[in-house]
């Protein structure tokens, strides 16, 4: 045969025997490798790190919200005079401070004046009469007592003279009248405050009424604000909150709350509270009508647990779940998954409130819960991100 040309019949027994030798030792080894492969898998099973955390539960929560209101001067008025006439002078203008009694504007009083010089002219007219009235009733008792007049006559000149002071009366009260008008003909400022705005010119001619000035009262503003009526009844006078002006986060100031309304508006369903400043020494601050952001922070007193926002994932029909780590008895450090449907109350910038668990501790997935499923088997991690959760010491 061709293929043995080059082996002789000793050496081929030889050469068969080597390779089946050969054989033999590369099967044992395979299988050496293929157990030890097997064992070092079986005593390397891989968990999965978590980071957990332990929750408990709490009474309630509190929810605050932001309610604008605005500054509002406790007095304002529109001024206006008495009585008509034509406006002579206006010694105020806009913007312009006043105190109290300070005089504003001024009619023309020339046309009393003379009302004033007739009726003393009257006055004095019947002064006349009533000298010459008294000089009759001299003589008529003189008269009398001689028997050359009647009573009668003496009778008619009594009554004369009580119509002559009955008139001099009427015209010093008339005139008293035309002093009065005079007097209010002078605008004077009923309260220290500012002329928000002047409403007429000089030389107009004006009816009784009509407004001249608008006014404000300085430095004594309150905070009207509308808030619920069930977050009202749950507030009482004297409590404090935090206010700040609108696009202006630097003037936070405390008000106290003096009046709570009794009546719900009918537009805007809700109901007036009064506040007062606390801090007077920013008056400049209170600008009447000014926009406000009123604090109040609302107690919920349902028992729940504070999470981390990342402890949330949603679950199926658009509901919510957390995953409770349930310790394995036979392995330290072991915890299996268990999905839980809660229902959120309240969220906030990094925590959110929850119910539907059992009120007691509870060991959970605090963060990364996309990569897990329930009923996988867990360690926990000591790593976690720090955030703060409402709730926790």
């Amino acid at each position: 045969m061709t293929i043995y040309n080059n082996v002789s019949a000793r050496e081929f027994p030889l050469a068969t025997s080597k390779l089946r030798s050969l054989l033999f030792i590369t099967v044992l080894s395979l299988s050496a490798c293929s157990k030890n492969n097997e064992e070092n898998t079986i005593n390397t099973t891989f968990y999965q790190s978590a980071s957990t955390k332990t929750i408990s539960p709490q009474q309630g929560y509190a929810v605050t919200r932001y309610y604008l209101g605005q500054f509002k001067a406790k007095q304002q008025t529109n001024l206006s005079f008495e009585y008509a006439g034509k406006v002579n002078q206006l010694l105020v203008d806009n913007g312009d401070v006043v105190i109290k009694n300070q005089l504003l504007a001024k009619q023309d009083t020339q046309l009393l004046q003379y009302k004033t010089t007739e009726l003393q002219a009257q006055i004095d007219q019947a002064k006349a009469q009533v000298s010459l009235n008294q000089a009759n009733l001299n003589r008529i008792k003189t008269l009398i007592d001689d028997g050359y007049s009647s009573q009668q006559r003496l009778d008619e000149l009594n009554a004369e003279n009580q119509i002559l002071h009955a008139k001099i009366n009427g015209l010093l009260a008339q005139i008293k009248t035309l002093h009065y008008q005079k007097e209010k003909a002078g605008l004077l400022a009923p309260f220290n405050g500012v002329i928000t705005k002047r409403l007429i010119s000089t030389g107009e001619v004006l009816a009784p009424s009509i407004p001249v000035f608008q006014l404000i009262e300085q430095n004594n503003n309150e905070v009207n604000v509308g808030i619920p009526a069930t977050l009202a009844m749950k507030l009482s006078v004297g409590d404090i909150f935090d206010l700040e002006v609108v696009n202006d986060s630097k003037t936070k100031q405390k008000a106290r709350l003096i009046s709570i309304g009794k009546q719900i508006d009918p537009l805007s369903r809700t109901v007036q509270l009064r506040l007062t400043v606390i801090d007077k020494k920013k008056p400049n601050l209170q600008l009447n009508g000014q926009l406000v952001r009123i604090e109040i922070t609302e107690q919920i007193n349902k028992p729940g647990f504070w999470l981390p926002l990342a402890a949330i994932t949603d679950a199926a029909r658009g509901q919510w779940q957390i995953y409770i780590a349930k310790a394995n008895t036979d392995e330290k450090n072991r915890f299996t998954l268990q999905p839980t449907t809660v229902n959120i109350l309240h969220t906030e910038q990094h925590s959110v409130y929850i119910t539907g668990l059992a009120l007691k501790p509870h060991k959970i997935i605090s963060q990364g819960v996309h990569r897990y499923v329930g009923g996988q088997i867990i360690q926990a991690s000591n790593y976690t991100i720090a955030t703060t959760v409402k709730g926790e010491p």
